[in-house]
């Protein structure tokens, strides 16, 4: 994972890479590629030869997830039709 030694103290990433963005939910990288692959997690942005993922997009698809004994809504970040 990068470091972000270099931002302000404060100041949070919106943009990182896919171990932050699996770690904010708190699942591996593995998991966190398939509930991006299943549509449960937004796509990355891919900046040159990176791929990172928008902090807020993660949360948002994370709040759309039903919690234990709730029926499933239409989760917005799935790419199929």
């Amino acid at each position: 994972m990068a470091s972000f030694d270099h931002l302000p103290p404060g100041i949070v990433p919106f943009a990182v890479e896919i171990r932050a963005a699996a770690a904010l939910i708190g699942i591996g990288e593995g998991t966190f590629r398939d509930m991006v692959a299943d549509g449960r997690m937004p796509e990355p942005r891919p900046i040159g030869s990176r791929v990172l993922w928008d902090t807020e997009e993660v949360r948002a698809a994370w709040r759309a997830i039903p919690k234990r004994g709730q029926s499933a809504k239409a989760n917005t970040w799935d790419p199929r039709p």
